[in-house]
């Protein structure tokens, strides 16, 4: 029987992608998919050829939260904007998304709900109507389970407390990959499911991703799409980019730099650098032999799939502690957001010329396939209501 599956996500530029393995196994096994987020996503549900309802607002866009989380970013450190960003404006926003899914899915309801778990809206409007839940990890679930006692939860009490609900809890978890990759602490109820991506996204490029008579190694670099949409952070980051770039061009590599709004700002004078604004980033990461990146959840998950090792410049909320992990596995080196080029230059060599990275990418990219294919009929039953 065909299960009405809700699928929600919040306003961060990446975050359907990070849900992909919860819309593509659902589509496949023959449910009806609906996408309940804010009007940023539209674009990005019919790409997957899902329904799309408007839930939320596109309040990460607004220049003033910009300017001011990437502030405290700055001033104080990764672990106050964290504090700032997920244990209180995405608590503020919560009211408004509870109130437009409540309105819909009263409406209609759902037979499963399956709420990125930041979706602290869509979490309480679930409970409200007691419909079966599930929060899929995108990447933010460590953060969230380290605020949660401390900031999240007294921040949403007031609103339970109106919706008549008792203190806030989170769903039962999925998580794309291994638990202990990303979790000290296992989260309650996780459950790993096999981890997949679009069909588009997996497309190859369209242009050659290097020379045929090249013998240079191949070098990937991106750091994200949340980082170069936020305008407070766009000069730390286009400087970054700029010490990657001289750091390969000394390393004597070909590169591929996706670099978003930025990349007109990132001219190479190096021919063997390419500076584009998108690529689809898991097709290119099987065909390249290092990958720079921010270190979100889904771009390591893609060098995993692509068996390609990291060399990690974390940026903020979970990335620092995310390419911190990797390195301790063995998938590659981290290194500081400060770091020179000359630390860059030396840390590439390093991974390129220590072909134990790669053969621990391939054994990481095997126990990531073994994990179990998300069975949607099994997690309504599991979930109850």
């Amino acid at each position: 029987m065909a299960l009405r599956t809700a699928v929600t996500a919040e306003p961060i530029p990446s975050h359907v992608s990070a849900l992909d393995y919860v819309i593509g196994p659902a589509l496949e096994q023959g449910h009806d998919v609906a996408l309940y987020a804010p009007p940023m996503f539209r674009r990005e549900a019919r790409r997957r050829k899902v329904e799309f309802h408007r839930a939320g607002t596109d309040w990460t866009c607004d220049p003033a939260v910009q300017q001011t989380a990437s502030g405290i970013w700055r001033e104080s450190g990764n672990a106050h904007f964290d504090r700032h960003v997920f244990g209180r404006l995405w608590p503020e926003q919560a009211e408004a998304k509870a109130r437009d899914l409540i309105g819909a899915w009263t409406h209609e309801r759902p037979d499963l709900v399956i709420a990125e778990c930041s979706d602290l809206g869509a979490h309480l409007a679930a409970r409200v109507l007691r419909l079966p839940v599930w929060a899929a990890d995108n990447g933010l679930g460590p953060v969230l389970l380290d605020l949660w006692d401390t900031d999240i939860a007294p921040a949403l009490a007031s609103l339970y407390k109106r919706h008549e609900q008792d203190t806030p809890v989170l769903p039962p978890m999925l998580t794309p990959a291994p638990v202990p990759w990303f979790y000290g602490t296992p989260p309650p109820a996780a459950r790993a499911v096999r981890r997949t991506v679009a069909s588009f996204r997996a497309a190859a490029p369209g242009w050659p991703d290097r020379s045929p008579a090249s013998s240079r190694p191949l070098v990937y670099v991106s750091l994200g799409t949340l980082t170069t949409a936020m305008p407070g952070l766009r000069g730390v980051v286009g400087r970054v980019y700029r010490e990657v770039m001289a750091a390969l061009s000394a390393a004597g590599c070909d590169a591929i730099v996706s670099a978003g709004d930025l990349a007109r700002d990132l001219p190479s004078a190096d021919p063997r650098i390419t500076v584009v604004d998108h690529v689809p980033q898991p097709a290119l990461l099987r065909r390249v032999d290092l990958f720079v990146t921010h270190g979100g959840r889904a771009s390591l998950l893609d060098a995993v799939q692509g068996a390609t090792p990291v060399l990690g410049l974390g940026v903020l909320a979970d990335q620092p502690d995310n390419t911190a992990a990797f390195a301790r596995r063995g998938l590659g080196r981290a290194l500081d957001l400060t770091a020179t080029r000359d630390e860059i230059a030396a840390a590439v060599t390093a991974v390129l010329g220590d072909s134990r990275h790669t053969a621990a990418m391939t054994a990481a990219g095997a126990e990531l396939s073994r994990l179990p294919s998300l069975d949607i009929t099994r997690l309504r039953a599991c979930a109850g209501a």
